[in-house]
């Protein structure tokens, strides 16, 4: 057997489909049949696999367990790069093929996944949860408004979301409190205005977890790093790559909006009006600066935000 091994695997909800170079496997996406498959791996094995929900975490979390190397992939990056090589079908097989050749070539610029404490994991699930108990009361909210004749069966509706939401947060705080360090490192970011209880909760979840190497990277892995499109003597219009928790960039885009209204935050913003910014662009510029601030206290035990460092940060992009 070979001392190195690179696997694609294409995850369904009842198997696995497996190609490790040496023909195609299906194996039962349960915890036995993946461990006894995982037990006949070589030590040094890469295991390549899109992000599916939940149904990748299994086969994931137990590979990272037996010391596997683990790459979760974005299903959009895996559909443009078989495009890119000219596949016409989409199948099991071909899928954990072209995953397997995709980590081949570019697993040395790839981040290794790491399975997230029973926290982190509970907390991640309350809050896609709550994110989309929250977009659907806004889509109630707006498709109902004006209907006098339902006022009170619409007021009664949006109350019942609410206390959800309200059931939703105790409970992530409850959590919270079982990670002392976790929540007091939360609450210190709120020290930044703008920043509210949400979007503190999630910086901290993800600072805590994924280890990144600067503010740059934060930026990037939240999805607010401008995208160029130049070519030539042409410089095109540049816009955010929007790649990552699309959830923490509405969050943060929300706190942007929250802190142009703040005296701290405000001639910040004025003065990207003033450079013919949109207002758009200047709340993600803003949107961008408050997770560069908030990476940066994470990073400084025990420091806070300090308003007089304002004055001195630069307007720019």
């Amino acid at each position: 057997m070979k001392s190195e091994m690179l696997i694609g695997i294409d995850v369904a909800k009842d198997e696995l489909v497996i190609d490790s170079g040496q023909g195609l496997v299906t194996i039962a996406n349960t915890p036995s049949a993946i461990d006894a498959w995982l037990a006949t791996l070589p030590e040094e094995s890469y295991l390549g696999l899109e992000a599916t929900g939940t149904y990748h975490q299994q086969v994931a979390n137990r590979a990272v367990s037996m010391g596997k190397v683990v790459y979760v992939l974005n299903p959009r990056d895996m559909r443009h790069y078989a495009l890119g090589l000219g596949r016409r079908g989409k199948t099991d097989r071909v899928d954990a093929q072209m995953i397997r050749r995709f980590i081949t070539a570019e697993r040395c610029h790839l981040r290794p996944y790491q399975p997230a404490t029973e926290v982190h994991h509970q907390l991640a699930l309350l809050q896609r949860r709550r994110a989309t108990v929250v977009k659907h009361r806004q889509a109630l909210h707006k498709a109902l408004r004006g209907m006098n004749e339902l006022a009170a069966p619409i007021r009664a509706a949006l109350l019942s979301l609410d206390a959800l939401l309200t059931n939703i947060d105790k409970q992530m705080n409850g959590l919270l409190t079982r990670q002392p360090m976790l929540k007091a490192e939360a609450r210190r970011l709120e020290s930044i205005p703008g920043i509210g209880r949400q979007t503190s909760t999630q910086l901290a979840v993800l600072f805590d977890r994924v280890p990144l190497s600067g503010s740059d990277a934060a930026v990037a892995f939240v999805g607010l790093d401008p995208r160029a499109s130049d070519s030539g003597q042409k410089r095109g219009r540049r816009r955010v790559s929007k790649r990552g928790p699309a959830e923490l960039r509405r969050l943060l885009y929300n706190c942007a909006q929250a802190g142009v209204k703040t005296a701290v935050w405000k001639p910040y913003y004025q003065a990207l009006l003033a450079r013919e910014f949109s207002a758009t662009q200047a709340l993600v510029i803003l949107a961008r600066k408050l997770l560069r601030i908030a990476f940066s206290l994470w990073r400084q035990a025990d420091a806070r935000f300090d308003a007089q460092k304002i004055g001195c940060i630069k307007v720019a992009a």
